[in-house]
Parts: C-alpha cells; sequence; structure tokens
C-alpha cells in the first residue's frame, strides 16, 4: 500500500537522491533577491496567460473572476486535502466535516457530489496510512517569501517532510506541467531561504475524473538550476508589470475558455 506517494515515486527520489547540482539555492540572497519592490504570489509567476495579462487585470486593475473550472477545481483541491488537514482527529469527525465542508459548495457542483465522496474517500486512505507510519505532513504551511522577492507567505498544498506537493485538476496538458514546474520551484526555493536545506525535488499530483471516478496521476519534478532560474525570470517579469503597471498585450493568446478572456476582448 502507498502511504501518500506511490512506492515508484519514493523510490525514485531515493535512487537519484543527491543528483541535482544547484547553485541557485534559497538562502543565495545575492542570487535570488528580487530587483523590484513589488512582491508576486507563485500563481502570478506561474499563471498560464502567455502575455501574463492576467496578472496585470487581477493585480493592477482588480478584476475578479470565479466559477467554472476555477469553482470545480477549487471544491476538487479542497476535498483532498480535508482528510490531510484533520487527520490526527477522529474518523468519524473527519467524515462529518468533509460533508459539511461540501454542503457548503456552489450549487452548479451538486453533480459531482458522488465524485466527492470517491476522491475524499481515498484520501482519507492515504491520510490514515501516513498517519500511521509517521509520515511527516504539514497542509497549506505558511512559508516565508518575502526574502526570495515573493509574497509575505507562500502555501504550498502539502509538504511530505521537505517535498512540496502541488495538487490540481488535472488539464491543460504539457502546458500545465510547464506551469506547476516554475510554481514549485518557486515553493522550493522559498523552502530554502527560510531552513536553509536542499529542497531538489517536487511533485505534482494531477486528479481526473473518469467515468465519475478520481483519477490520481504523479509526476516527480526535479529542481534543476534551469527550472531555478526560469521561475526567477517568471517572478521578475510580473514584479513589473505589477509594479510599473504597463498593460500587457494580447498577442498570442487563443484561449477562449480562459475567465479573463472577455475583459481582453473589450467587454470589461
Amino acid at each position: 500500500m502507498s502511504v501518500l506517494f506511490p512506492r515508484w515515486v519514493w523510490d525514485y527520489i531515493r535512487s537519484v537522491g543527491g543528483e541535482v547540482v544547484a547553485e541557485v539555492r534559497g538562502w543565495r540572497f545575492d542570487v535570488v533577491g528580487s530587483r523590484f519592490l513589488a512582491r508576486p504570489s507563485v500563481s502570478d509567476a506561474s499563471s498560464p496567460c502567455p502575455s501574463k495579462r492576467d496578472v496585470w487585470l487581477r493585480r493592477v486593475v482588480r478584476v475578479r473572476v470565479d466559477g467554472g473550472v476555477f469553482t470545480l477545481g477549487r471544491a476538487v483541491h479542497d476535498v483532498f486535502l480535508y482528510p490531510f488537514r484533520y487527520r490526527d482527529r477522529d474518523v468519524l469527525d473527519v467524515v462529518k466535516g468533509f460533508e459539511r465542508l461540501t454542503h457548503g459548495f456552489d450549487p452548479q457542483l451538486r453533480g459531482y457530489r458522488d465524485f466527492f465522496r470517491k476522491l475524499f474517500r481515498r484520501a482519507l486512505t492515504l491520510a490514515m496510512y501516513s498517519l500511521e507510519d509517521s509520515i511527516p505532513i504539514s497542509v497549506e504551511p505558511m512559508v516565508p517569501g518575502a526574502a526570495i522577492g515573493l509574497s509575505d507567505f507562500v502555501k504550498p498544498d502539502l509538504l511530505v517532510g521537505f517535498i512540496p506537493v502541488d495538487i490540481s485538476l488535472a488539464s491543460g496538458g504539457e502546458k500545465s506541467f510547464e506551469r506547476k514546474e516554475i510554481a514549485l520551484s518557486g515553493y522550493a526555493l522559498a523552502i530554502e531561504s527560510w531552513i536553509g536545506h536542499p529542497v531538489d525535488f517536487a511533485v505534482a499530483l494531477y486528479i481526473g475524473i473518469v467515468n465519475g471516478d478520481p483519477t490520481l496521476s504523479w509526476r516527480i519534478i526535479r529542481i534543476d538550476d534551469v527550472l531555478r532560474r526560469s521561475f526567477l525570470e517568471a517572478r521578475d517579469r510580473v514584479a513589473m508589470i505589477i509594479e510599473h503597471g504597463e498593460e500587457p498585450s494580447t498577442d498570442g493568446c487563443s484561449n477562449t475558455a480562459c475567465p479573463y478572456a472577455i475583459f481582453c476582448r473589450g467587454g470589461k
């Protein structure tokens, strides 16, 4: 039985442990320090928009959007994390808490109730096994981010030991994975700046829906110098947008499903 991660994830990390050589570390403040006063979030730096116009709309124009995939994705995220958040409580209390959680979801999610229950049961099993085996897990820990030019605190979904884990609804293909690499590199740098311990690996968990059942897909990310520098470049790019307020173009955008698309087409 796997304990949170499947056995192959643990085996891979053990087998290549010590092989990641990185000069860009979170404690090297001369390298990771920001050139801007604005301090973006990890989600700003890893946003899906090619021109980062979504960051400008959120942080400069103060546009707020919700609904659709945002609502479902947040619900999936909350359902999976719930048993880990309260894994030291009586199981019956955790089950009752889950029912209260789902009763508060947006009415548009009613058709997913059976899926949420199945996902919760899988997550609860993993949470109980990890507790039994004394696996150190923190749920959305508040990691200081200011030292590396980010918001006051950043919150990876999970920390398993020193391994940051990002959980999301499966969608977007390889472009989505690239964004996860950027985000998890940011979390790794923040953890390093905070505790002075190298963080060379991270894990992305994609939760899918297949015939109404949840699927869990794990991907290991080696946090090397290429990813670290890519994160710093993305961080500086969005920090410049926030600080100077210059409107990015809509060139290169073909995502009609983007929740910000109506504003980019002049429908504001």
